[in-house]
């Protein structure tokens, strides 16, 4: 697997509480930085497939915006 080397810029007091939490951690920046965006990814991927599946429900059962708000109302009253 290639690698390449990206520079990002950071605000001061926002890099101080990332450096904080890699010393809590043991870990490096680059590792924490890692991990962080691969989970921002991840669950970025994850909403886009929920909206698709839900596009295409509303699609196949021809439902309007506001029909699926409506079926949200009436289920948080039954609760």
């Amino acid at each position: 697997m290639s690698v390449a080397i990206v520079e990002i810029p950071f605000q001061t007091d926002f890099l101080q509480q990332i450096d904080s939490f890699v010393d809590e951690k043991n870990s490096s920046r680059a590792d924490v930085i890692l991990e962080a965006t691969k989970m921002y990814v991840a669950r970025k991927q994850n909403w886009q497939n929920i909206f698709s599946i839900g596009d295409h429900l509303a699609f196949e059962n021809n439902l309007s915006e506001t029909d699926v708000m409506n079926e949200i109302k009436a289920y948080r009253r039954e609760k």
